[in-house]
């Protein structure tokens, strides 16, 4: 193995000597040499050596000086050291010396023997102690990946509980009264006059947009939750999207008489994720339809600044207390809660908004009053430029 060795004395022929007695043990290929520790610390920022040989007395910055110096430097703290003195040679020198990290002492004169085992000793417990310091460092690595591994498959765990709960809770209940509703159908004991088979479908339906819109929101919540997607960027017609959102619901909303009212500018764009302000709007748009009663209005408004924008879903519905308000997007709890015409749902289409809009540095927000109505409203970013 090749070795980088620093030689620091301010006597040329003490450096010439221990140089020799480098190369004779096959060490000379890489020998540099400071005339004083001042020096040497400037020569140490550009070649960090493997081995420094230094004698004490020496002017502008001493051997224990250097030493104290490199102990303070997290780059070359690690450099094994060795202090060679014909003067310091008391007992409270080199306990002063050793105190401060030296690794090894030699006197001068010095055995040329004792020299090139000390060196070689002093080589060797380095070269143990980089290859623990490289295991204890992958091994900590490691240990990181593992507990990063184990936080991973702990969320995974506790998302597919969420989604057994899910299914469980609010997709067998909807299944159990289509089943009955089809038996109803199916028993030809069951005479059905046209008003009556016109109301038994309207439920059928009403029962198949509920599972439909439940199972579209837990297949993006478990997209969103198992990867991150990369945003669609691009200049959003904000006026438009919320037409097609009022088209895709007009049916629903016809069925309760509610009045529509969006008072987006028409030429109002914003640069930002269309799939993101679509899916959050259309959102709050079914949530306002499922909680505002027959005859009731749903007013879409829209704020901007300089660095953000704020879409808002107003309805005039039945509102909601502070204990309902503060447990909205509570992660722990599954709820349900039956909309002014009998709707369903869980909740987590709204949980499933404020994690994407999280996702990209937004905020949503709620203000809502038992028996007058809310109004949701999420603030994004705009963006400057496509990533």
């Amino acid at each position: 193995m090749e070795y980088s060795i620093l030689v620091v004395d301010d006597q040329p022929e003490n450096i010439k000597y221990i140089s020799l007695l480098l190369k004779e043990m096959g060490l000379g290929k890489k020998i540099y040499s400071a005339p004083n520790g001042k020096v040497a610390l400037e020569l140490i920022e550009k070649v960090t050596p493997d081995l420094i040989l230094s004698d004490w007395e020496m002017p502008e910055m001493n051997g224990l000086e250097l030493l104290k110096s490199l102990k303070q430097s997290s780059k070359a703290n690690d450099i094994p050291f060795i202090m060679i003195s014909a003067v310091k040679v008391d007992a409270k020198s080199m306990k002063e010396s050793f105190e401060a990290g030296v690794h090894d002492y030699l006197k001068k004169p010095f055995d040329k023997l004792e020299f090139m085992a000390r060196v070689n000793a002093t080589l060797k417990l380095q070269d143990a102690y980089l290859r623990i310091k490289k295991s204890n460092e992958e091994i900590a690595n490691q240990a990181m990946l593992i507990s990063k591994q184990h936080a991973e498959l702990k969320r995974l765990n506790e998302l597919k509980d969420k989604i057994f709960s899910i299914i469980s809770h609010d997709v067998r209940a909807p299944l159990a009264t289509l089943d009955g509703l089809l038996n109803i159908f199916n028993d030809s004991n069951i005479k059905m006059g046209p008003q009556e088979l016109t109301r038994y479908t309207t439920l059928v339906q009403r029962e198949l947009n509920s599972i439909q819109s439940l199972m579209d929101n837990l297949l993006n919540w478990v997209t969103s939750q198992l990867a991150k997607k990369r945003k669609d960027r691009i200049e959003v017609n904000v006026y438009d999207i919320m037409q097609e959102i009022f088209d895709l619901f007009n049916e629903r909303m016809k069925k309760k008489n509610i009045e529509f009212h969006n008072d987006v500018d028409l030429e109002e764009t914003v640069f930002g994720d269309v799939n993101t302000i679509s899916f959050v709007s259309r959102n709050l748009f079914a949530n306002a339809i499922k909680f505002t009663p027959e005859g009731g209005k749903i007013t879409v408004g829209f704020e901007s600044t300089e660095d953000a924008f704020k879409i808002s879903v107003m309805d005039t519905g039945i509102g909601m207390d502070s204990e309902t308000l503060n447990a909205l997007f509570d992660d722990q709890k599954v709820s349900s809660k039956r909309g002014t015409s009998g709707e369903i749902g869980t909740g987590l289409g709204l949980r499933l908004c404020k994690e994407l809009i999280e996702q990209s540095k937004g905020t949503i927000s709620i203000k809502s009053e038992l028996g007058k109505g809310s109004t949701f409203s999420f603030t994004l970013p705009i963006l400057k430029e496509v990533d």
